[in-house]
């Protein structure tokens, strides 16, 4: 998963200070702290901070550092607390309090109360000297108030849907997403990061074990035990669902591929899947790529490249089948209104041929990625992207998102405060 750099890790790196009139035991935990957390280890370096804490629960730098690890973690909630007792201590001491604590509101829903957060920040910016810094930090607190007040016009109408948890015979107390499903919803594929995982390692960048793919089949109405693939599928590395193809004949998985990120193509051989094909030069490149979706009649393959020359950082682009059934050489971006300056995600197309559901971190978000709805007309043009809504969407990251082909039923992951593990995976 690609972590975007965002205004918390460039402003929280420059906090970083020596530590005084401290016990030997508490700095080497703050340095620890500070040198995973320079490499974006938010997991790692929150351990060391806790146990900091508990040695000096006065320290106002080790409460920021909490909270900007609890901020980039599945329980953002827990933030909130840490920075408001960092504006008790030490109300002047970091520049951008008010900017974090606007964050942990939008992440709750309180629209208006970060607004005013993100205000105070904004006031304290036009006081400073003109800079490249200051215009990115500008710019991306304008986006946070745009996006607290799109969160109040999308939650004023909320869609009827029931969103309801799989359960915990598909989830786990540990990170359960990216689902795809069969077109008749007798069989899921998801991937997780449990310790049943092949090889049973874990990954030293995250301190989580490594992904890999899993399928459970439906019996009356009841997911049974899920299985791991086992090989070819998965490797001692990432392993990944992408997509299924809508006759379930094929299967998309991402490959870590020595850090690049690639999307290969797998068959179904009876009931085997037969080893991975790295997808061709077209599609894969050196950049990363990480979400690909089938048309209906599997000519046409919409995939999201953070390849340059795009309108933003990821984009969503397409490849045609050429007349002896390869992929072209050349593929093309898809353009706007789809693509913005900013990120899109998790693309899926559903059997009309012409319905496209993707997450972006652009368009009328309510903060990180939502899901937005487009569709084609008879000319060939995309109508401009639509929020699906709340509660599907809100101010924290909301992707992969697929629907069975009866239209009826769509499944996706998400961190909820019932959920059996840090992130699990429901059907709508």
């Amino acid at each position: 998963m690609k972590v975007s750099t965002s205004i918390i890790i460039l402003i929280c790196l420059v906090h970083f200070s020596p530590v005084f009139g401290q016990s030997k035991l508490f700095k080497d935990k703050m340095n620890q702290g500070n040198a995973f957390l320079s490499t974006l280890d938010f997991k790692r370096a929150l351990k060391n901070y806790l146990s900091a804490d508990s040695m000096d629960a006065t320290h106002a730098e080790t409460k920021y550092d909490i909270g900007v690890c609890y901020l980039k973690s599945d329980v953002k909630e827990k933030a909130l607390g840490y920075f408001e007792k960092v504006l008790e201590l030490a109300p002047t001491q970091f520049s951008d309090i008010h900017y974090l604590i606007g964050n942990c509101l939008q992440f709750n829903s309180e629209w208006d109360k970060a607004s005013t957060e993100y205000i105070k920040y904004q006031s304290y910016l036009l006081l400073q000297k003109d800079t490249k810094e200051k215009r990115f930090a500008y710019t991306e607190v304008m986006k946070r108030i745009e996006e607290c007040n799109n969160g109040k016009d999308v939650c004023k109408a909320p869609i009827r849907v029931f969103i309801d948890n799989l359960g915990s015979i598909v989830n786990t107390a540990y990170v359960d997403y990216t689902p795809v499903i069969s077109a008749d919803e007798d069989m899921l594929m998801f991937t997780s990061r449990r310790p049943t995982t092949t090889g049973g390692a874990i990954d030293p960048n995250c301190d989580e074990y490594f992904e890999d793919i899993y399928r459970t089949y439906n019996f009356d109405g009841q997911w049974d035990t899920p299985t791991n693939l086992g090989p070819p599928i998965n490797t001692l590395g990432h392993d990944a669902t992408v997509n299924l193809s809508p006759d379930g004949q094929k299967l998309l998985v991402y490959n870590d591929n020595k850090g690049e990120g690639n999307i290969w193509e797998s068959q179904l051989s009876g009931e085997n899947w037969t080893a991975p094909i790295k997808l061709p030069s077209s599609i894969n490149t050196k950049y990363h790529e990480s979400s690909a979706s089938y048309s209906y009649d599997g000519n046409t393959l919409y995939f999201v490249s953070y390849r340059p020359g795009g309108i933003g950082g990821g984009d969503i682009y397409y490849v045609i089948k050429d007349k002896k059934g390869n992929w072209g050489s050349e593929a093309y971006n898809i353009g706007a209104p789809i693509n913005t300056i900013y990120d899109e995600e998790s693309v899926f197309m559903m059997p009309d041929g012409k319905t496209m559901y993707f997450s972006s971190k652009g368009h009328k978000t309510m903060g990180g990625f939502d899901i937005f709805k487009t569709t084609l007309d008879s000319l060939g043009r995309w109508s401009e992207p639509e929020n699906i809504g709340s509660p599907i969407n809100g101010a924290d990251d909301d992707l992969t998102f697929v629907i069975a082909a009866s239209g009826k039923h769509a499944y996706y992951s998400s961190v909820k405060k019932q959920g059996y593990g840090s992130r699990d995976i429901y059907m709508i």
